[in-house]
């Protein structure tokens, strides 16, 4: 019964969040890495001591994916994001990850997303009346460092800017410390690069090339049949967390307004990624949904069918990884 067993509030549960990634993800230690052009310094660094060996590849990627999954179900629970304490979002991110995802299984946006977590954590932990600004400064110094791994996402510095704004009342200096933040990091990684000779440096040259597409080896049925399954299971996750929202008080409302600003930010994101080189990371899509496909399933009117659902969409998106081999 994996709905009953992940709506558990046990932090044994987080113990299964390996299991299942490797479950997902163990084929990928297979396939060889994608090159994708010109990358951040830290995606790099990263991308130069793994090489081109496969299993490196795709075992840094099951382990960012582990540390995401439990990082997703600590952010839910400290922040009460949803009714209760769970770690639905333990099982709901990697399915969907792996129901949307190319063969591969690490890529540069995976590799910032931990530190992007980080930050959101830092920043919509703060109170509409206590201290923020070294909060504030913190989460901006991980959006810069997330950043180095994946432009894009100084992008979401709207994010801290919005639910800032939903949190507490507006001052303008804690609106302007995230962006300094990013600026420092932004300024000392081109003093780094400088001092050992890697300038000049081009960080929109990261994002502008057209990235090489990986050869479809995954079975085009399991992918149909796993987002024919998916599209009514974000409908119901829609009514669900209208329904959270309706219930909340009001630090409640405001934390899944943030949510829901955080959403629509990675919506952009990938809506002008797609304009720009036709495709995007899938973790940008699979990070919210895999959030918001949970909230059905924490309170099901119909049991049996939310079991049903969530062993259908974690069957496919098996068989659309294990089909790849």
């Amino acid at each position: 019964m994996l709905a009953a067993f992940f709506r558990s509030n046990q932090p044994a549960v987080l113990v299964s969040a390996p299991m299942v990634s490797v479950a997902l993800f163990a084929p990928s230690l297979w396939h060889h890495p994608v090159s994708t052009g010109p990358l951040m310094p830290v995606a790099e660094l990263v991308h130069q001591a793994l090489g081109d060996k496969a299993w490196a590849h795709g075992m840094l990627g099951i382990m960012l994916i582990t540390a995401i999954a439990m990082q997703l179900a600590v952010l839910i629970n400290s922040l009460e994001l949803m009714d209760r304490r769970n770690h639905l979002a333990v099982l709901t991110f990697p399915v969907v990850l792996a129901g949307v995802c190319g063969p591969g299984a690490y890529d540069p946006a995976l590799l910032g997303l931990p530190l992007v977590l980080f930050a959101l954590l830092r920043s919509w932990s703060i109170s509409n009346t206590g201290p923020a600004l070294a909060a504030l400064f913190d989460a901006g110094l991980l959006i810069g460092l997330a950043s180095l791994c994946y432009l894009p996402y100084a992008l979401l510095l709207v994010v801290l800017w919005s639910s800032t704004s939903l949190i507490r009342p507006f001052a303008w200096r804690e609106y302007l410390l995230p962006v300094l933040a990013v600026a420092v990091v932004f300024g000392l990684t081109w003093l780094t690069l400088h001092l050992v000779g890697l300038t000049p440096w081009r960080p929109l040259h990261t994002v502008m090339p057209e990235a090489m597409q990986p050869a479809v080896l995954w079975d085009a049925a399991a992918r149909k049949g796993f987002v024919c399954l998916l599209a009514p299971v974000v409908l119901s996750a829609a009514a669900a967390f209208v329904g959270s929202y309706a219930h909340s008080v009001m630090r409640g409302k405001n934390l899944r307004l943030a949510l829901l600003a955080l959403t629509l930010a990675l919506a952009a994101v990938i809506s002008l990624l797609g304009l720009m080189h036709g495709g995007f990371p899938a973790v940008l899509a699979a990070l919210p949904l895999g959030v918001l496909v949970a909230y059905p399933f924490l309170k099901p009117k119909r049991a049996w069918l939310a079991e049903l659902a969530l062993s259908g969409l974690t069957g496919l998106a098996l068989w659309v990884r294990w089909s790849a081999i």
